[in-house]
């Protein structure tokens, strides 16, 4: 199974690639912007394993919550990388990412102006919403507290969603025919049209 994960939601975006049990991660270049850095990244990862672009099974891409630019961004590449080569896209949020690292009550992305992107179990459902820092829950895990170990958790919930795909293809995957971005709150535009209304 071989398969290509792209970030482009956190501060640090990334790429990252599998062949099996083998990884490379490749952080995109602090100097380029993340429209540079892209191609780069995912050149790196694809050389590292000694893979070619064809030969991927599929592509993971975490589209959001996180920088409403780097989304569009990511999850923009990603729709032309994969329709160019008719392979599968998988669509992973912030959240898919932390649950593959730890297990906790609530998960929760920094939304800056002292509030948050949430994620909670509420009557054995998972509830989303942005939400004020006071109201989040004690053992609250927050994005920026596993920076360091977000790559291996998108890797390891890129692996469960290609696994899906293949050992059950009447199930629900991870799978999309083509990938959007996910804000948790309109953009500042938006918002200001609506106020003019």
């Amino acid at each position: 199974m071989k398969g290509l994960v792209i970030d482009t939601t956190v501060k640090r975006p990334y790429a990252a690639a599998f062949d099996g049990e083998e990884q490379s991660v490749c952080y995109f270049d602090e100097t380029m912007s993340t429209a540079s850095g892209i191609t780069r990244a995912v050149k790196s990862v694809l050389a590292d394993l000694k893979l070619t672009k064809k030969q991927l099974d599929g592509v993971a891409v975490v589209v959001g919550p996180g920088s409403f630019t780097g989304i569009r961004i990511g999850v923009s590449f990603a729709n032309a990388f994969c329709f160019g080569l008719s392979i599968p896209r998988f669509r992973l949020t912030s959240f898919t990412v932390m649950r593959a690292l730890v297990s906790a009550p609530c998960y929760a992305v920094d939304a800056g102006h002292e509030s948050a992107y949430a994620a909670w179990i509420e009557d054995g459902v998972w509830k989303e919403d942005n939400s004020d820092l006071s109201a989040l829950p004690n053992g609250t895990v927050f994005q920026h507290e596993l920076e360091e170990r977000l790559p291996q958790g998108a890797l390891t919930a890129a692996r469960a969603a290609l696994e899906e795909l293949i050992n059950s293809p009447c199930a629900p995957t991870y799978s999309v025919d083509r990938l959007k971005p996910y804000y948790m709150r309109k953009s500042q535009a938006e918002r200001m049209m609506e106020d003019k209304k």
